[in-house]
């Protein structure tokens, strides 16, 4: 094995058009409407919007039991809708056919539902590329590093040779964690370091790693110079 690659899947391969806005606006709604502590003005400009979607749920799921069930009812009809108008980027099937022939072992992993990703793998012809596909059915959702630590696992591959590859601070925060360098494609400009998320480098178009996964690795949370 040359090395294992894990991909982040919405905003890095595919872009399911998910509305996370309107996700997260209503859950913090119900949490308004439960009446937990943080929903007022002050806990949601200082606590709750700087939470992940999963995050969120957690935070609600504590407070009131019905929580959980109702917000993942909410966030599958937002995913399976985005799917509707699901886009791929156009250089995602060469890149990830190509780093395959080269010796790479891919794994994607996602904090969608799995029957939404397997279409999406589906109907884009990239589902063949993966040699495993982590969805949040499976493993606990990013930043949690467990789906990382599942495919060194299952792949016997050691930390100097894995990488993260996606869009978001929580795949960046979740490559910290299971020690393995970080690669952002394509994050929005600056926050990674607001969030204080080391990487490796960031690129815009997914050929470019091609070229870069050839060539020497850095040591986890490196950054390139």
């Amino acid at each position: 094995m040359n090395g294992l690659i894990v991909f982040d899947f919405d905003n890095t391969l595919v872009h399911s058009k998910i509305d996370f806005i309107g996700i997260r606006r209503e859950l913090l709604d119900m949490l308004t409407r439960s009446g937990h502590p943080d929903a007022s003005a002050d806990g949601l400009a200082d606590r709750l919007t700087r939470l992940s979607i999963g995050e969120i749920i957690d935070v609600g799921s504590l407070h009131e039991s019905t929580f959980h069930d109702e917000a993942w009812r909410i966030v599958l009809e937002y995913e399976t809708a985005g799917m509707v108008a699901a886009t791929v980027e156009p250089d995602a099937a060469s890149t990830l056919y190509g780093l395959r022939d080269l010796g790479f072992t891919l794994a994607v992993m996602t904090n969608n539902a799995r029957p939404a990703t397997l279409a999406a793998l589906d109907l884009f012809g990239l589902r063949l590329a993966f040699d495993l596909v982590l969805t949040r059915d499976e493993v606990p959702m990013k930043p949690d590093p467990a789906g990382i630590a599942k495919a060194m696992t299952t792949f016997d591959a050691p930390a100097e040779r894995t990488v993260m590859v996606g869009d978001s601070w929580l795949d960046g925060r979740a490559a910290a964690s299971a020690s393995v360098p970080f690669i952002g494609f394509r994050p929005r400009p600056g926050i990674l370091d607001e969030r204080g998320v080391a990487y490796w480098t960031i690129v815009e178009q997914l050929g470019e790693l091609v070229p870069l996964l050839t060539g020497p690795w850095p040591k986890a949370g490196g950054r390139s110079i």
